[in-house]
């Protein structure tokens, strides 16, 4: 995998960011900060989506 830092990077992040978002609640935060992070890791979530695609596909993923 060509970007396996990056995704790893990512993934590490978004980890973060969950726990982020568990704090969040147990600590009773306003919405707006929930709905903050929640934004930030969906788009993390595309980014790592995106890193995938530019992945070669094999000739197995490729036949389904």
């Amino acid at each position: 995998m060509r970007y396996r830092k990056e995704v790893d990077l990512h993934l590490e992040i978004l980890e973060s960011e969950m726990k982020t978002l568990t704090r969040i609640v147990q600590m009773q935060y306003p919405v707006q900060e929930f709905m903050a992070v929640l934004e930030r890791t969906t788009i993390r979530v595309d980014k790592i989506r995106e890193l995938i695609s530019l992945e070669p596909r094999t000739n197995q993923e490729i036949a389904q």
